[in-house]
């Protein structure tokens, strides 16, 4: 028994004092997404869309660094009270700063990021009023911002986020759409 909290607090002990380096992360999570919608000026109630989202990040170590990741993403909303549905997909890039506080240096602690999301359209699909057409009128790229939390023990992560997108998805000038997700992933580190 000795052994075993003496093999244990060494192994505490090294991973303390190990410099923060850093770290590539598998992510896989869900999402609920939804958008703020304008038609004419006026504003149209939508509701959630879940989705998922997988990818990888690369992440700087320390107390202050930065998230870098590629991921694909699902996103879109449904019109409140009708079977109105817009389905999007895109490759994100986030580039995020980050804050960590670090309760044991690489084994335990939060963190607090945000920065900058970019994408690119690679699906789009549609039922109801929304026809074929209106996937062929979308903005390809959106930008926009991200956020989060998360907490980290050992080489795993749980992260909580939202992203706003500030680019404008439809072409049409009477119509604005900016899509809005929430996030919770579980990251994976790796190295």
């Amino acid at each position: 028994m000795r052994l075993r909290i003496v093999l244990a607090a060494t192994l505490l002990l090294a991973l303390t004092a190990m410099p923060a380096a850093a770290q590539v992360g598998i992510t896989g999570g869900g999402i609920s997404s939804d958008a703020n919608v304008e038609v004419d000026g006026t504003s149209v109630d939508t509701d959630s869309r879940t989705g998922f989202q997988f990818g990888v990040s690369y992440a700087t170590g320390g107390i202050f660094g930065v998230i870098v990741g590629g991921y694909y993403s699902e996103k879109g909303f449904d019109l409140s009270n009708s079977s109105n549905r817009v389905k999007l997909s895109y490759i994100e890039i986030p580039v995020m700063g980050v804050v960590r506080l670090p309760i044991l240096e690489r084994v335990i602690g939060p963190r607090l990021y945000g920065g900058i999301n970019g994408g690119y359209e690679v699906g789009c699909s549609t039922e109801g009023l929304f026809t074929a057409d209106f996937c062929d009128e979308t903005n390809k790229f959106d930008f926009g911002l991200k956020g989060g939390i998360g907490f980290q023990v050992l080489f795993f992560g749980l992260d909580f986020a939202y992203t706003y997108g500030l680019t404008d998805v439809a072409k049409e000038a009477d119509l604005k759409i900016n899509n809005r997700a929430w996030s919770l992933a579980l990251i994976i580190g790796v190295g």
